[in-house]
């Protein structure tokens, strides 16, 4: 093999896209640890750049009609993000339209350097990836394709992309396999002090009861959000072969646990209530250290595992008896098999447990892969839900990125799907579910409105609200971002929303009395400094908070209220997941139901008011899953379904009796007793 890298589209106005998947921090790192090693090994490194002229008369077409402009030759957005600029003697070949070899001088220049291979790696894989693959596949190059090297904007024709291209020999790889094919080893990236490639403290998961010890891999180190030069942990991310034998083994298990009556299966689970209960302070610090969620937030997370423990036994315990149709027709519900379970980091014990507990009742072998910001709440939580007696790889879990769960999803020995977590991430899943016809449940993102009518105590109400929206940094899919206040009540309450906010107690999650911690990250507080600044270009107002640089070495940030954004500038079209609140006017109900629905998302919606006809009408006519009257904004009742509208939700709704619906399916039987 003589192999080149080829970067394609590596440039600042292409990496900035907001929806870009994975984000381009994740996706920067990557090529970053690839260039270094083809560098290493004296490799070529070929740079293909899109370079559009200064009055844009090379533009392609859509791009006029959008009036769009993007990379214009001699502007910074034309050039590369740092650490990954082309070295003295690295070729750079420019171009204006999709495909990397409508450069002419490319393809002599590989020839001549002695190439038969190409790697590609950059963005976007629905649109240039895929035409430079397709180019350098006509040409007679054998195509690699970097499986967490290339980005979109576009999830749903991404993964069409990956499907259409491995399927025609153009394999996709991940950076590790493709480094260490490249020369045999397996050396430790370079110049990446946040992903290495050696073992560490966290196994690869846990399969059939025991660990996944790694073999040498890249390890992502989980750092503390309160004190960031504090390494957490350091977790293996798994590949492919870890994939198939977690799937193997729960297919195996899950042949004998499928066969068990729902009475067994849940005398067997009960207990985990119980564990989860004795557990409920060590769960809470293992959260404050790893996501900087206060001790009192990850306690009562706990709580409300505990509960959704108890309320799946009691409400599924029926749902696999035979109903009679006729003299001689029945029906009842059965398992799918195998159901992978893809999980955030922001409710790292009660979302995994409100997906596994019911697919366990139902007879479902699973697979979880959660987040990997808590890898060691993850591990600890394996623990507890396995001491109910479950035979050994009935449940695994497995640590990986974004590619580790696309290949789960992906894995023909899984038969279901549930995941909560973005949009983006929902629309990479439905992709791949649908490829393979597999039923999906996501539970996805929310930029939930409340709104604040001026009959209402309006200084409880701010408190309430200012609780809701900042508890935990905002980063809970529930938490209120967009605030509706009639006209007439917005000078009071926004003064009073103010006070309540700069009045929360911001400080260490590990302290009892903390109201708000440290965002997950330093990722996670450029972003949302990001969606700040976004507000107040647009016009806002910043009434108080924004990062707290003098705090310490930690992801700080007080809770930032703004008001005059405009309702329809992507500041406010946006979810920002974290300490943001927007505060908009409304003249009467009828335009803050207007504006409660004019985003894509529809999770939760919450009034306040003692108008009764008002309630009516805003219950009746504001599109969410979650519809809430002078009630705390954030968070749910464990029996209730939680499911979200438009883009917030896909398949049936989680918890209680609805968790039949999908986690098991049904079954027509003629001629059988029921």
């Amino acid at each position: 093999m003589r192999p080149a890298l080829l970067l394609v589209d590596v440039q600042l106005d292409f990496l900035g896209h907001p929806s870009l998947a994975p984000p381009a921090s994740e996706l920067v790192a990557c090529l970053k640890r690839v260039v270094a090693g083809f560098r290493a090994c004296g490799v070529p490194v070929v740079h293909v750049h899109t370079l559009v002229s200064r009055d844009g008369a090379d533009r392609m077409p859509h791009h006029a009609d959008s009036e769009t402009w993007r990379c214009l030759e001699g502007t910074p957005g034309a050039a590369p993000p740092p650490g990954l600029e082309p070295l003295r003697g690295e070729p750079v070949f420019s171009k204006s339209y999709f495909g990397a070899f409508s450069n002419a001088a490319l393809e002599p220049h590989l020839r001549a350097a002695g190439v038969d291979t190409v790697v590609l790696g950059g963005v976007h894989l629905h649109a240039c990836v895929r035409q430079s693959a397709i180019e350098a596949y006509q040409r007679g190059f054998v195509v690699r394709v970097l499986e967490d090297g290339v980005g979109s904007y576009d999830s749903v024709h991404a993964e069409l992309t990956r499907s259409f291209l491995d399927a025609r020999a153009m394999k996709f790889r991940t950076a590790d396999e493709v480094l260490v094919e490249l020369d045999g080893t397996d050396r430790p990236a370079r110049g990446d002090p946040v992903a290495g490639r050696t073992s560490g403290d966290v196994p690869v998961g846990m399969v059939d009861g025991r660990p996944v010890e790694p073999a040498p891999r890249r390890v992502l180190e989980r750092r503390n959000p309160s004190d960031w030069g504090q390494v957490v942990a350091r977790v293996p991310l798994g590949g492919g072969a870890d994939v198939a034998r977690a799937a193997a083994s729960a297919v195996a298990a899950q042949r004998e646990w499928g066969c068990l009556e729902m009475e067994e299966r849940a005398r067997r689970l009960a207990p985990v209530a119980g564990g989860l209960a004795s557990a409920r302070c060590e769960l809470a610090r293992l959260m404050a250290d790893e996501i900087g969620k206060p001790v009192a937030d990850g306690a009562a997370e706990v709580d409300q595992a505990v509960q959704l423990v108890r309320g799946a036994i009691a409400s599924l315990g029926a749902a696999e008896q035979a109903v009679a149709i006729t003299r001689d027709v029945s029906a009842r519900r059965r398992p799918h098999g195998v159901v992978a379970v893809v999980t955030p980091w922001n409710n790292p014990v009660a979302i995994p447990v409100g997906k596994v507990i019911p697919a366990l009742l139902l007879g479902n072998g699973v697979v979880l892969k959660p987040a990997l910001h808590a890898p060691r709440t993850a591990l600890r939580l394996h623990e507890l839900l396995n001491v109910a007696g479950l035979p050994p790889g009935v449940l695994n879990l497995l640590f990986g990125d974004a590619v580790t769960a696309l290949r789960l999803i992906d894995h023909p020995a899984v038969a279901a799907v549930s995941v909560t977590g973005s949009s983006v991430t929902g629309r990479a899943a439905a992709a791949a579910c649908a490829r393979r016809l597999k039923p999906l449940q996501a539970e996805l993102g929310g930029n939930n409105p409340v709104v604040v009518l001026g009959d209402c105590d309006l200084q409880a109400v701010a408190r309430t609200v200012a609780r809701a929206a900042f508890g935990f940094a905002g980063q809970r899919c529930t938490a209120p971002r967009r605030i509706i206040v009639e006209v007439g009540a917005a000078a009071e309450f926004s003064e009073a929303f103010r006070l309540s906010a700069e009045q929360l107690v911001v400080g260490s999650p590990q302290d009892a009395g903390t109201q708000m911690g440290p965002l997950v990250s330093m990722e996670a507080r450029g972003r949302v400094e990001a969606a700040l600044s976004a507000a107040l270009a647009g016009g806002g107002r910043r009434l108080c908070g924004g990062p707290l640089h003098d705090r310490g070495p930690g992801c700080w940030f007080a809770p930032a209220v703004v008001d005059r954004v405009r309702p329809e500038s992507g500041a406010a079209q946006e979810e920002t997941f974290g300490p943001l609140a927007l505060l908009h006017t409304a003249r009467d109900l009828e335009e803050a139901i207007r504006l409660c629905n004019t985003v894509r998302q529809g999770l939760v919606a919450t009034l306040f008011t003692n108008d009764r006809d008002a309630a009516r009408r805003f219950r009746d006519r504001v599109e969410a899953g979650i519809v809430k009257l002078n009630r705390f904004p954030a968070g749910a009742e464990p029996a209730a379904p939680f499911g979200g509208w438009k883009e917030s939700g896909l398949g049936p709704p989680e918890h209680g009796a609805w968790d039949a619906e999908f986690y098991s399916r049904p079954q027509s039987l003629y001629g059988f007793e029921p």
